[in-house]
């Protein structure tokens, strides 16, 4: 039985430090929007939104709850543990802020894929890599979670494996673009071009 959106909330992660970007990346924009504009757009069948960061944005967003982290620089997943540790819903849809061409498309295919028995849902492209920060967590995996926090170990994919995960291709009517994700300059003037090829 798939879950339904109901059951979610989801959560943006904006928490990282863009080194490679050398600016934030939720607020850079493309078809003059920001892509954390699009986001919120594309997510928005759920409730709340959370928004996971670090610092303050310059921009105010009312459509979002703000989450901090309860472990300090511990990367994304430490994230997805404050929104986990928040949320009143039984799962959380998680998509990480550089996803430009995110598309709700993909949030019907992978709420219809998630069963009972699955605790995280993460996808894989069509070249096989895989996205452990697109995907929906279960909020019962929240001790298990906590427990690799407190271990120090920070990995998202490690953590993943220690779960009951299941991992969903894209169909093949969905282009790899839309788990694109920006981490350059060069990839955020591709992902400029792929938006006006639209």
């Amino acid at each position: 039985m798939s879950i339904l959106t109901q059951q979610c909330s989801a959560v943006i992660l904006a928490g990282g430090q863009s080194k490679r970007m050398g600016s934030c990346k939720a607020l850079l924009e493309v078809d003059g929007q920001s892509i954390l504009s699009r986001l919120c757009r594309e997510l928005s069948r759920f409730e709340p939104i959370f928004l996971s960061i670090n610092q303050p944005l310059p921009t105010l967003f009312p459509s979002f709850e703000l989450v901090q982290d309860i472990f300090d620089d511990c990367g994304p997943l430490a994230g997805i543990h404050a929104a986990l540790s928040k949320t009143q819903k039984e799962a959380l849809f998680c998509v990480s802020c550089d996803l430009p061409c995110f598309s709700s498309e993909l949030i019907s295919f992978l709420t219809e894929q998630l069963c009972e028995q699955i605790d995280v849902l993460i996808c894989q492209d069509h070249t096989g890599k895989i996205h452990p920060l697109c995907g929906i967590y279960r909020k019962r995996i929240l001790p298990q979670l906590e427990q690799s926090l407190c271990s120090h170990q920070y990995k998202v994919m490690d953590f993943v494996q220690k779960t009951n995960y299941a991992v969903a291709k894209l169909p093949e009517d969905f282009s790899d673009n839309i788990l694109f994700n920006m981490n350059t300059p060069e990839d955020y003037r591709l992902a400029k071009k792929l938006s006006s090829q639209k």
